[in-house]
């Protein structure tokens, strides 16, 4: 009410607004801990710690002569908002603009008088849905600008935190579009989702009786691309693309793409952790030649009859997924001790049985005898095991775009826009990450909501 007081008798606010490239923000907080924040403290801190003056300055660019009811810097913070409160629908954040003067002034939103056409005045203190529209649209065109301060949170990350990137875990995401199938008509009018096609995504489960059984869902929309941090649980890349895209070859374009713009991320990764979904020869090459141990699962492709194969015509037998076994006099099987990778031969070592004959000797298997199945980390040691627990971590941060992002429940059409809001869902959480770490908190960065 005081702000509203202090405004109807502020002559200054009774014209339009001018353009604003940056929002002063208030002081919430100074020795309080991150995690007993509330939603004006955790939005706050989110806008003090992203950049975002290019994107506005694009925007403002982009809006040119039109219509400055609201600087373009306060419409981005309430969208900031709009996300870190879980709002589902722009609704249903002007619904909460309208009753919460505190986020209106944190956002930077000024009341202002407005005729109408009787020539009644009338105070406004939000942005309708028309403006909201029109912003949304402006800002779907600043890829290169939203990307850009993604990439700048990354670096930021990669020189505050120690070992970050080191264990790096890539999938895919399915988010389904609003629209519920693909619809005939082509013409663009925002009412509508042109760009959304179809992916078959199968499931393997157990029935009651034991069996395993493959399911098919069929699935109209969007997939979300990811790298992220195993051990923070941050996001390095992201790239949003149809359903039907390849996650393969996506993903093999978003670790290029990863590798060009993060120089000194790249000097720190040392692991790629993927599941079977990404057992692909040229992936595996890749990263070795990047100097990248590739910790991703095996799909068994050899035929069904086939459950070793001969290692050079010698009594060393191999199986799909890493396992070398030597065959004794009477023909049955042992498995050798693994001894670890030799960088210089470009091969894994392996030992026999103490009680065997040729328990001294050596056995050098060439990692281009089949790059899917021997890699620098051996599929069956135990180290490949651990590393490879840590690609749980991207499950977790696909569930947190789900949960406290709301993608699993929202109101988005077009690839644009579609690719804007997983962005800046993104930046967001990588903003408010940076705000813990300047405030020394270096716990569960990547949550959003409170820390219990």
């Amino acid at each position: 009410m005081i702000l509203i007081y202090n405004c109807i008798n502020n002559k200054q606010l009774k014209g339009v607004l001018p353009m604003y490239n940056s929002i002063s923000q208030l002081s919430f907080f100074f020795n309080k801990e991150i995690e007993n924040l509330g939603d004006l403290e955790r939005l706050n801190l989110a806008i003090q710690n992203i950049d975002d003056s290019k994107l506005i300055k694009e925007l403002n660019k982009i809006r040119g002569n039109g219509r400055n009811d609201f600087p373009v810097g306060a419409m981005l913070n309430s969208l900031y908002a709009m996300m870190i409160y879980g709002h589902k629908s722009v609704s249903s954040m002007i619904r909460e603009l309208s009753r919460n003067s505190q986020l209106r002034q944190l956002c930077g939103f000024v009341p202002y008088w407005r005729k109408d056409k009787t020539g009644v005045s009338k105070l406004i203190t939000y942005p309708n849905n028309r403006a909201y529209t029109n912003f949304m649209k402006n800002l779907s065109e600043c890829e290169i600008e939203y990307e850009e301060m993604f990439n700048q949170l990354v670096e930021y990350m990669s020189e505050n935190i120690e070992d970050f990137g080191d264990k790096l875990a890539g999938d895919g995401k399915i988010i389904e579009s609003y629209a519920k199938y693909e619809n005939k008509n082509k013409v663009i009018d925002g009412r509508r989702d042109v760009d959304a096609d179809y992916t078959v995504k199968k499931y393997t489960i157990s029935n009651k009786n034991g069996e395993i059984v493959t399911k098919k869902k069929i699935y109209f929309g969007y997939r979300v691309h990811a790298i992220i941090d195993t051990k923070t649980e941050l996001p390095v890349a992201i790239n949003v693309t149809k359903a039907s895209n390849s996650e393969m070859y996506e993903m093999l374009d978003l670790l290029k793409q990863l590798i060009k713009s993060q120089p000194k991320l790249k000097e720190k990764i040392k692991y790629f952790l993927a599941d079977k979904g990404y057992d692909w020869t040229d992936l595996i090459k890749y990263l070795e030649k990047e100097g990248i141990s590739p910790i991703i699962d095996i799909c068994n492709n050899w035929q069904i009859q086939e459950d070793t194969k001969a290692y050079k015509n010698s009594d060393i037998e191999y199986t799909y997924d890493g396992k070398v076994y030597y065959l004794d006099d009477e023909n049955k099987k042992h498995k050798m001790i693994y001894l670890g990778y030799d960088k210089k031969t470009d091969s894994l070592r392996y030992g026999f049985n103490p009680q065997y004959k040729k328990s001294t000797e050596i056995i050098r298997i060439k990692l281009n005898t089949d790059r899917r199945v021997f890699v620098p980390v051996a599929r069956d040691s135990l180290k490949w095991k651990r590393l490879y627990k840590g690609r749980t971590s991207v499950e977790r941060y696909n569930g947190r775009l789900d949960r406290d992002f709301g993608f699993e429940i929202h109101t988005i059409r077009g690839l644009k826009k579609m690719k804007m809001f997983v962005y800046m869902a993104n930046i967001i959480m990588l903003g408010i990450a940076k705000g813990k770490i300047e405030q020394n908190h270096m716990e569960h960065l990547a949550a959003l909501t409170k820390i219990a």
